[in-house]
């Protein structure tokens, strides 16, 4: 099972005016009854945080949105950005999707 989660909040100003609503994309993978969101923190570096239901729970009341999956994962962490890191894992290889707009978009066009 994999859950991706957007966010439409950013610290960084580029992104604020290239992306949409949605400024942010990270992937939450389960191992048995844990989770860990592997946040992407700059190219070629991401950050594994280990998280319960309750911190899910947490993330969505602060305006995160998910989308759950019942997809296999491929976890590679030299990418650009979150996006192409997000595409990897899930094994989309749509070059027109290059913002966590277009990501929720297709996403969610996918049948489930």
């Amino acid at each position: 099972m994999v859950i991706i989660g957007f966010s439409c909040a950013t610290s960084k100003p580029l992104v604020r005016l290239v992306c949409g609503h949605f400024k942010h994309c990270a992937i939450i993978t389960k191992n048995k009854n844990k989770f860990v969101l592997h946040q992407f923190v700059r190219p070629c570096k991401v950050v594994q945080i280990p998280i319960t239901q309750r911190g899910i729970a947490q993330l969505s009341s602060h305006s995160w949105v998910f989308i759950y999956m019942d997809i296999p994962c491929n976890i590679n962490t030299c990418h650009w950005t979150c996006v192409n890191f997000v595409k990897s894992a899930i094994g989309i290889k749509n070059i027109w999707i290059q913002t966590p707009n277009a990501l929720y978009a297709y996403l969610k066009k996918q049948p489930a």
